[in-house]
């Protein structure tokens, strides 16, 4: 499952078994234990500290003999340390990577605008810089989220990696990735790590939905001329109706870039947070369902089918990420911590946001 560190674990069973039940001794009173072909072994019994204590101080003794420490409840008070052989690498990593990266978005980002503004004269620098200011502003602050979150509860996350998406994108990224080096420790740092980025990125997008709006302006639909609908969620409907009040026909907003930008920026959030396979929406989905949150990502991929079908093909691509990629989730490493009311609450926040920002039917031309 994981590269083994230099210590290989003991290859006699007896030998490893009474290793582990030593290593772990402090924390569990074993009773039994099970041993699987493949190296695998099962140590059964009641637990000393409380779940959510346990884990922390049980895994660097079990990662001494060469396993990485799995912690599960069982049924009527009893645990299980599934101890698998090999040890999660800890490798330092190369940040100028994520420099790199991140220099070379925000140049794609700031050509996407210039493009997006463009006039008679040409490209336009000034729209391209705005539309790039905002664009990273929520997406930066999105990533942080996770980062920020991520290191407080001392999950091993990397950097943002910022995805450039030059010449052919129409925003000029496909947004960011923080690289988890490891699985979660437990179901709450899953569920707080996920959902960090979605609502940072969505409180920074909707001051600069308001401002976009008020640098737009309302003008009859050009007759002639090649022309993109954005199209709107729950939020973006009713934020515009507040700007502007109902649009007589035949007029429409004429998106400024820091409305674009902003508007990219809540789809992002958006579809981060559908709740299937490794969004952030399906790390939230884990923390609260276990493995049976593969279900729902079966149902999200049937809803993208559908939604191709009948409102935009581009949610085709969705679905066909989601059944390649991101049916399942890994498991935490403290399956047996609870989550608490504060969870579900932030869970219950998360679906809601997800309602007023997604969008079914992104783009498309009149």
């Amino acid at each position: 499952m994981f590269n083994s560190s230099n210590q290989a674990p003991p290859t006699d069973r007896l030998e490893a078994i009474a290793a582990l039940r030593s290593a772990v001794e402090n924390v569990m009173v074993v009773s039994g234990y099970t041993f699987d072909q493949d190296g695998v072994i099962h140590l059964r019994g009641r637990l000393k500290l409380p779940a959510e204590q346990a884990y922390r101080p049980l895994r660097p003794q079990v990662e001494r003999l060469g396993y990485t420490p799995y912690l599960s409840e069982e049924e009527n008070g009893v645990y299980q340390i599934t101890a698998v052989p090999g040890v999660i690498p800890r490798n330092k990593p190369d940040t100028r990577v994520n420099l790199w990266l991140f220099i070379g978005t925000v140049a794609s980002v700031i050509f996407a605008g210039a493009v997006l503004g463009a006039d008679e004269a040409g490209l336009n620098l000034g729209a391209g810089l705005m539309f790039a200011a905002a664009v990273m502003a929520i997406l930066v602050t999105h990533e942080m989220g996770h980062y920020v979150v991520g290191r407080l509860r001392g999950a091993p996350v990397s950097l943002p990696y910022f995805i450039p998406l030059p010449l052919v994108g129409l925003f000029g990224t496909m947004g960011a990735v923080i690289v988890q080096r490891e699985p979660f420790e437990d179901r709450r740092t899953l569920l707080e790590v996920g959902i960090a980025g979605p609502l940072a990125g969505f409180i920074v997008a909707v001051p600069l939905m308001f401002l976009g709006l008020a640098l737009s302006k309302v003008q009859p639909i050009p007759q002639t001329g090649d022309m993109m609908i954005f199209g709107d969620s729950l939020l973006t409907k009713f934020l515009t109706l507040v700007q502007f009040g109902p649009l007589s026909p035949g007029n429409d907003v004429i998106a400024h870039p820091v409305l674009i930008a902003a508007w990219f920026g809540l789809l992002v959030t958006g579809i981060n947070l559908i709740p299937a396979g490794q969004l952030d929406g399906g790390h939230v989905a884990y923390a609260l369902l276990g493995p049976n949150a593969r279900y729902l990502s079966y149902v999200m991929i049937a809803g993208f089918l559908g939604l191709a079908a009948f409102v935009s093909t581009s949610w085709v691509l969705w679905a066909m990420l989601l059944l390649l990629f991101g049916r399942t989730h890994p498991p935490a490493l403290n399956q047996a911590a609870k989550l608490e009311p504060l969870h579900v609450a932030l869970a219950i926040i998360a679906l809601l946001v997800l309602i007023l920002v997604f969008v079914p039917n992104p783009l498309y031309t009149p």
